[in-house]
């Protein structure tokens, strides 16, 4: 059965879900000062991470440093079946064992975005480990928040262990990963200047019509639609963590030549002005 339950600001957890994914306005890519832990149970979705792109398998366990731009992409009609962790790393720190701190957070501050495909005895305890948090979330105990703690931790430690030593990248599975995985790439390394298809198909050697078809199909958006997001996100993370930054410089800084385009395309995928963006942010600091 699935469920959504937030056991507080710092801790939200969503187990075996199967809701339809509804991007939204900005097409669903986004980013949050939370680290996650996103389990696929079952069905068919590209996942992007940053300039990765994942077609994940049953059993994928993937691990993101929260402000990596990401969204996931399940193919229309198909089961879509997963469990997802958010937490604050700050608010989970007291209840680690301080000499295993580190090593517990490493997987998240230095992989920042890795996947793992869990097999046999380690995918069997992955998922009990999630069952019992969601058994826990509908016990009336007087101990759940205490002992879902315990069980968030012992879900920390398993996930460190599995991350001992050096975790192998998976390398894209197919040319066209491959080639997705490159566009992603170039337009994360080159947003603030401009780019047109032309740059791409000569940067790949490919042609435009292969490389936006490709790209739409495997991502469900269109490249410039993926360069205007990332350019508003970047928008979003400067007003967020530069407090002072005007909207001129951040709209410079994210790329966009004219402010006019600027405020008409945040206000379109965010939906208020980076003004009143801005402003919000301050009086919520």
């Amino acid at each position: 059965m699935p469920s959504m339950m937030q056991f507080s600001a710092s801790l939200e957890y969503s187990y075996r879900s199967t809701s339809t994914f509804n991007p939204g306005k900005s097409d669903g890519f986004h980013s949050h000062p939370h680290y996650e832990i996103y389990y696929f149970h079952d069905g068919e979705c590209t996942y992007i991470i940053g300039d990765r792109v994942y077609n994940l398998e049953p059993g994928d366990l993937v691990l993101m440093h929260g402000l990596t731009l990401h969204r996931p992409h399940p193919k229309p009609g198909s089961a879509y079946e997963r469990s997802t962790l958010h937490f604050d790393p700050s608010a989970i720190r007291s209840s680690l064992h301080p000499d295993r701190m580190a090593e517990v957070l490493r997987p998240f501050e230095e992989l920042r975005n890795c996947r793992v495909n869990l097999k046999g005895d380690n995918r069997s305890e992955f998922e009990a480990l999630l069952h019992d948090l969601h058994r826990l979330s509908q016990s009336q105990s007087n101990f759940r928040q205490e002992r879902m703690n315990v069980r968030l931790c012992d879900l920390l430690y398993f996930v460190a262990e599995i991350c001992q030593g050096d975790v192998q990248e998976q390398l894209p599975s197919s040319e066209r990963e491959r080639h997705v995985q490159h566009i992603i790439r170039y337009v994360d390394t080159h947003y603030m200047k401009d780019i047109g298809l032309d740059d791409l198909a000569l940067e790949l050697h490919l042609s435009k019509p292969y490389l936006a078809g490709m790209f739409k199909e495997m991502t469900g958006l269109t490249i410039f639609k993926y360069l205007y997001d990332r350019r508003i996100n970047q928008a979003k993370l400067l007003f967020q963590f530069q407090p002072e930054i005007t909207v001129t410089e951040a709209s410079r800084l994210s790329g966009f030549k004219r402010l006019s385009h600027f405020s008409r395309m945040f206000k379109q995928s965010v939906g208020c002005s980076p003004d009143l963006y801005r402003t919000q942010l301050h009086r919520q600091s």
